[in-house]
């Protein structure tokens, strides 16, 4: 960063001051009384860090166009692998000076440093990625960026920015990994996607880390006329992970889906927040959120559809379910509307249930073992998100790791 351009620079100031000028998070905010902001650093609390028991095994490059891979926010050179011509993958930190023109007016533009995470990460991130897909130019292969800790630190900041003009298409994958932490890490993230018209991006966020990490994750996606853009989070570690995706349909008739799996286990603490904002008329969102949660874990889903006026013919959903493994695992979900605008198709729904124990004695009676059993209940509770992962390899990477987590 230290080679920045002049507006880089001004700009991580002006989100510094703003922090300084903010007042501390209490937890008795409404949008805070589920998930203390001191465990995730959000007032300035210093984490421990610590040593790591075990070591981190990257994934490897093949099946992807290219690769970026950071350990505690420092990057390794990136890796192209598959890339077609004029398509760029860059560490952010670079690209603010080597592709200023593409990069300028978007950073902070969607996610800026009006609210408090906004602004830690803004003031403080390390390192980042950035792609940018030119105009009708397909990625077929996944471009895939790697956030680790390694606990010698007590924090790790990353940013993502992804631009997908006309007509283009990509997948990216940012990965967030760690060992098992004797301390404790707060990391940040902020990922923000911008597709043009006609576009289409996948984004999967796979959120994966050992013990002793606490993740503050903001994404915010943005859909021109007739774009796709889809957000899969998959939240499986970590011991507190707090994830806020929003979708804007900016543009008429985008299509913009968030969709989700989690799985919470021991003592862990997930929150998704998801918001679907409807900004033009006759757009699609689709909000499908699952969870199984299992031992004394919790678990909070919050979602809003929101239809400001001038957005007629809005058709959306929103949909989240819990799968309750245990006595002493909880879920709570809160599903949420704001409409404003006449002629529009919306509904919500949200529910929480334990494992059918009809289900379970059906399958143990055909000699399937208990624990077998469970792992095919939850895998099929699971199916219909997995399902919407248009790469194979990945989506049966996370449906192994998801059922890896049974007991």
């Amino acid at each position: 960063m230290g080679s920045a351009p002049g507006w880089a620079t001004e700009a991580r100031d002006r989100a510094a001051a703003a922090l300084a000028e903010m007042p501390q998070l209490t937890g008795t905010e409404e949008e805070w009384r589920f998930t203390p902001p001191a465990d995730l650093g959000m007032n300035g609390d210093t984490a421990t860090g610590g040593a790591a028991s075990g070591e981190v095994s990257l994934p490897a490059t093949a099946g992807r166009a290219a690769r970026l891979a950071f350990i505690d926010g420092t990057p390794a050179p990136a890796e192209a692998i598959d890339l077609p011509e004029g398509v760029i993958v860059a560490e952010l930190g670079e690209a603010l000076a080597t592709h200023e023109d593409l990069v300028c007016d978007r950073l902070y533009s969607l996610a800026g440093f009006d609210d408090r995470p906004g602004a830690v990460n803004a003031a403080g991130w390390d390192a980042g990625t950035f792609v940018y897909v030119p105009r009708g130019v397909q990625v077929e292969l996944p471009v895939e960026a790697i956030l680790t800790a390694t606990g010698a630190t007590g924090r790790v900041f990353g940013r993502t920015l992804v631009v997908v003009e006309e007509g283009a298409k990509a997948t990216v994958i940012d990965r967030y990994l760690s060992p098992d932490l004797d301390g404790a890490v707060h990391a940040s993230t902020v990922v923000e996607l911008f597709v043009a018209d006609g576009g289409e991006l996948e984004h999967v966020s796979v959120i994966n880390w050992g013990r002793g990490v606490r993740h503050q994750a903001t994404i915010r996606a943005a859909a021109g006329k007739d774009a796709r853009v889809r957000s899969v989070n998959v939240t499986l570690g970590g011991d507190v992970v707090r994830v806020e995706p929003t979708m804007y349909c900016r543009g008429t008739g985008s299509d913009a889906r968030a969709l989700g799996l989690y799985f919470a286990t021991g003592s862990q603490h997930f929150e998704h927040r998801v918001v679907s904002r409807h900004e033009a008329p006759q757009a699609y969102s689709n909000l499908l959120y699952k969870g199984a949660i299992q031992d004394t874990a919790h678990t909070v889903f919050f979602g809003n559809l929101v239809v400001p006026p001038g957005a007629p013919g809005t058709d959306a959903y929103q949909t989240n379910r819990n799968l309750i493994l245990n006595e002493g695992a909880r879920a709570d979900t809160i599903p949420f509307l704001e409409i404003e605008t006449a002629e529009v198709k919306c509904s919500h729904a949200g529910a929480v249930s334990r494992v059918d124990d009809e289900h379970l004695f059906y399958l143990m009676s055909r000699g399937v073992p208990k624990l077998e059993a469970k792992h095919q209940i939850v895998y099929g509770f699971f199916q219909e998100v997995l399902d919407e992962i248009s790469f194979d390899e990945l989506r049966e990477e996370l449906s192994a790791a998801a059922r890896a987590k049974v007991r």
